[in-house]
């Protein structure tokens, strides 16, 4: 890693608002999801994302990565982007381990197989015959790979546990824990997920984005009762 470039951060300011605009086109009125009353910083280390269904946790990914506009506000951010979501596909006909070959350097191919094999994924396997989880993790391999490139590194993951059994989920726990300097991971989860390790936490409730600090993991009780 190039340990010469400034670290990654996002910074959300006070005031920003996130939804979609109003269009003149199918006459849909604004819609405002979330603002942010106090200004927000992710450095870097692992920051969760929690909300009820529908309250915004992927479109605030989607308005950091640029994919869609702010109402208000700017998002400010230091490091390359990678959105990483359930709609990622490869083509169906190729084996993980040709998609690997096909995206990476020799350096990198190396990266993804080891993590391939600590997270339990047949590499041999067409794409599309793998189970909705085995699918997840060639995405989840594909973005963790790409931070071993030079530079920092901005990681939006949305749900990426979703499909996962609970000894992949801690697997990839631990390569995150190895593979945690100079990156930021802004991981979207449901509030019913297992206990996951944070430095933060990001919650939308009652239209508010606010900021918890975390020591270790999240009181999800709490958690979850605070959301409701």
């Amino acid at each position: 890693m190039n340990h010469h470039s400034a670290p990654p951060r996002i910074d959300l300011p006070n005031g920003l608002a996130i939804g979609y605009r109003a269009t003149a086109l199918n006459g849909r009125k604004e819609t405002r999801l979330a603002s942010a009353s106090n200004e927000i910083s992710l450095t870097p280390g692992r920051h969760l994302l929690l909300a009820r269904n529908g309250r915004g946790k992927t479109t605030l990914l989607k308005t950091i990565a640029k994919i869609i506009p702010a109402l208000e506000g700017a998002v400010h951010s230091e490091g390359t982007i990678q959105f990483v979501d359930e709609d990622l596909r490869f083509d169906s006909e190729m084996k993980p381990k040709q998609i690997f070959k096909a995206l990476f350097k020799k350096p990198q191919q190396r990266f993804a197989l080891q993590m391939a094999d600590k997270i339990e994924l047949d590499v041999e396997k067409p794409y599309g015959k793998l189970s909705k989880g085995n699918r997840q993790k060639v995405g989840l391999i594909v973005a963790e790979t790409r931070t071993q490139c030079p530079g920092t590194h901005i990681l939006l993951l949305d749900e990426p546990f979703s499909g996962l059994d609970f000894a992949a989920r801690e697997a990839v726990d631990r390569v995150w824990s190895e593979n945690q300097e100079e990156i930021v991971r802004l991981v979207c989860v449901h509030p019913d997920e297992p206990t996951l390790k944070a430095d933060t936490a990001l919650i939308i409730r009652e239209g508010a984005l606010e900021q918890l600090q975390v020591k270790g993991s999240l009181n999800w009780i709490e958690t979850k009762e605070a959301l409701s």
